[in-house]
């Protein structure tokens, strides 16, 4: 009954964010074009989400310069990941990519029946067999979910918000020079909706991102049956990253980020949650505290550094 009590409460708080940033869509339609400007803002949002290409999970990998990791050499990472998507049903295993990054990362894209989860060489390296085992229940758990298809149309909505709002702007700046000569009025509650907007889409995105984050831990746990690794390899990724961050931005910077404005939740609060959930019935995946993956020395590059770019970092 819990489990059912938690699922249910996802999709309420997934289905309301989604309604909240529908909304603010209309809204700010409506105050560009009336009637017209929601029905526009809608038929935009429907033909992206039809003409996108269905982008295939090699094709996403290749930006990263990423290696596919075979089955022949990598024998026991697929058959954890098997065993893993048996437990989650997905109807294929994951294929496995080889990123090489200096940034300790994971992550995974595409459909239950046609996805893949890269590995950075960082996290390969860096963590034991179990605490990887962890990781790969968390990103499998986000295919199990759609959570990439979910970040993908919020995505769409926060960016045709975000180019309505500019379009807005734009006629409102050109119109100044009639407005100061008393020809037009402008409607300061549009302009306020019409500034605002962009962020307001932000904070819900983000709220969502933090959302899929904590049910992609608890159904973990419940693929693994081991809480504690997935809360072991949380913390050493929160310790590097903010080693990263201390090094860019100087120390303590990251813990003065508000919640509301990271696309993950805080880490000790994930692990608070993780270490207060009970154990599935499945057999716990772990393997000995020591054991380390040793990548083959054909597969490893000149680590590359992140790239800054004007939204952020590409890493």
């Amino acid at each position: 009954m819990t489990e059912l009590n938690h699922k249910v409460k996802n999709i309420i708080h997934t289905l309301a964010l989604f309604i909240c940033m529908v909304a603010i869509l209309s809204l700010v339609g409506f105050m560009l074009a009336g009637i017209d400007g929601i029905l526009w803002a809608a038929f935009l949002g429907v033909l992206i989400l039809v003409i996108s290409p269905n982008l295939s999970p090699s094709f996403i990998f290749s930006m990263y310069n990423a290696k596919l990791l075979s089955v022949e050499e990598f024998p026991d990472l697929y058959q954890i990941t098997q065993e893993l998507s048996a437990r989650a049903n997905l109807p294929s295993t994951p294929v496995l990519y080889y990123l090489p990054s200096q940034i300790m990362n994971a992550f995974s894209v595409g459909t239950s029946s046609n996805s893949a989860i890269g590995l950075s060489d960082t996290l390969l390296n860096s963590l034991t067999m179990r605490e990887i085992i962890a990781v790969l229940a968390h990103e499998i758990s986000h295919i199990q979910h759609n959570d990439v298809h979910v970040m993908t149309y919020a995505d769409v909505l926060s960016r045709i918000t975000n180019t309505l709002s500019l379009a807005g702007l734009v006629l409102v700046f050109l119109n100044l020079p009639l407005y100061f000569l008393g020809l037009v009025t402008i409607s300061w509650l549009a302009l306020g909706v019409i500034v605002f907007a962009p962020t307001m889409m932000s904070f819900l995105q983000f709220s969502l991102s933090r959302i899929k984050e904590f049910d992609a831990d608890h159904q973990a746990v419940l693929l693994t049956a081991d809480p504690e690794g997935l809360a072991m390899a949380l913390d050493k990724l929160e310790a590097y990253q903010v080693s990263i961050i201390d090094m860019l931005l100087g120390r303590g910077h990251s813990a003065s980020i508000p919640s509301v404005l990271r696309s993950h939740p805080d880490t000790q609060e994930r692990i608070r949650r993780l270490l207060t959930l009970n154990q599935s019935g499945n057999q716990p995946l772990i393997y000995s505290e020591h054991d380390r993956y040793a990548i083959p020395v054909h597969y490893q590059e000149l680590l590359k550094t992140p790239r800054w770019h004007i939204g952020g970092f590409w890493y």
